[in-house]
């Protein structure tokens, strides 16, 4: 189904919750090109603010850690160069990762990206009602597919997770997943 695209499993890493005031820190794409070849691009970001030691504890990323990275506006041309015309995957992507992305492209006084679509792992999660322990995060949906997630809550380890949940929803799910994809496609045609 999703051959003949660019599939990126895809996460970020930032400085609190909230797209309007917080930044991206690090970005990851996990995936393969059109051809097949791998892609792994990954990087810190300078957010130019100081990063909240709570939310230091949860990624593990520092200031210190980011001093010496470029600036999100030194990153848009490869970002965007990734996610023009590919299909991106991610696990509450459409709630968190991508308006992140959107307001640190709407800052740099940019357009964002356009992929050719998106796939919430979380909301595949949700709409075929799959669960670990009646949780849907990223950590319990890959311990129920048993995926190896170490690192939890660095960008490339989630991204690939992510991608690697979505073939084993596609793999247990295949009709419904058929189903979903072919609204999708149309959808996006409309």
């Amino acid at each position: 189904m999703l051959s003949g695209f660019r599939v990126l499993g895809f996460d970020l890493e930032t400085t609190g919750f909230d797209s309007s005031k917080h930044r991206i820190v690090q970005y990851a794409f996990i995936g393969s090109d059109v051809d097949g070849t791998h892609i792994n691009a990954e990087s810190l970001v300078k957010p130019n603010m100081k990063i909240p030691p709570e939310t230091t504890r949860i990624h593990g990323i520092s200031d210190k850690d980011v001093k010496n990275s470029k600036l999100f506006l030194e990153h848009v041309e490869e970002i965007s160069n990734l996610i023009n015309g590919s299909i991106l995957v991610g696990h509450n992507v459409i709630r968190f990762d991508w308006p992140f992305l959107k307001m640190e492209y709407l800052r740099c006084g940019m357009e964002a990206p356009e992929p050719y679509a998106i796939i919430d792992t979380w909301i595949l999660a949700k709409k075929f009602k799959i669960s670990q322990y009646g949780k849907r995060s990223l950590g319990a949906l890959c311990e129920k597919y048993d995926i190896s997630l170490e690192n939890a809550h660095s960008a490339d380890a989630d991204a690939g997770a992510t991608l690697l949940l979505l073939w084993k929803i596609m793999k247990s799910y295949p009709e419904e997943f058929q189903e979903w994809w072919n609204e999708l496609v149309e959808s996006l045609s409309d």
